[in-house]
């Protein structure tokens, strides 16, 4: 991502990137044939093994730049099916299939490039719902050092999401429309704990809260 671009220029970007066909907003990734990314504790993470498109973005950073905090007191989960509770998930499983569909194997986790590099530079747990295309939900689970965490919150709150207090952490959220699409992101961050989703025109209420149960139960 070009770490020189404004938030809104970055944002524009990001917006021309979902979109595929026509002008409507789609989710969209490199596509390829298989799993890869190093294990860690907390799952594996989907990368694409797909050849870098032709652009002027500057390679992602990987996992490997910066050092994964030391494990806290809370677990996390080691698969999707454990990151939620079992009717969030059935009800995942129903109306937004397929879970880590190969076509969502490398897809934004932000809008805001600072927060995409931040949370690319961790190790995740990557979960997403549908496939590319004009309805899906991306979810990286991370853990985070208290320094971390604090820079990503300044550059939220500096970058127009709106942050406050829930469920004995912080959450930051921001919304908008771009083409006849709604998407959005929720960053919730707790005891050395980063949840990240990023959504387009799906149904997400309840969702960051439920993952949060899940994990802190």
């Amino acid at each position: 991502m070009r770490g020189t671009a404004s938030h809104a220029t970055t944002r524009k970007t990001s917006i021309r990137r979902l979109a595929a066909v026509g002008t409507a907003a789609l989710l969209t990734a490199a596509v390829v044939s298989g799993c890869a990314s190093t294990p860690t504790p907390e799952g594996t993470t989907a990368a694409s093994s797909a050849p870098a498109p032709a652009s002027s973005e500057k390679p992602r950073p990987t996992s490997s730049a910066v050092a994964t905090p030391e494990e806290v007191g809370v677990v996390l989960p080691g698969s999707c099916e454990d990151l939620y509770g079992p009717a969030m998930f059935k009800s995942l499983q129903a109306d937004l299939p397929p879970l880590n569909d190969e076509t969502m194997a490398d897809p934004n986790f932000s809008n805001n490039a600072k927060v995409e590099e931040a949370l690319r530079s961790l190790t995740y747990l990557q979960c997403t719902w549908g496939g590319a295309g004009e309805l899906g939900i991306v979810t990286a689970v991370a853990r985070v050092s208290e320094k971390q965490s604090d820079e990503v919150l300044e550059i939220m709150g500096s970058g127009g999401f709106d942050c406050y207090d829930q469920l004995d952490g912080t959450r930051c959220v921001i919304r908008e429309e771009a083409d006849g699409s709604v998407l959005g992101e929720s960053h919730f961050f707790r005891e050395g704990v980063w949840v990240s989703t990023f959504w387009l025109n799906a149904p997400i209420r309840g969702y960051t809260e439920n993952i949060v149960e899940a994990i802190w139960k």
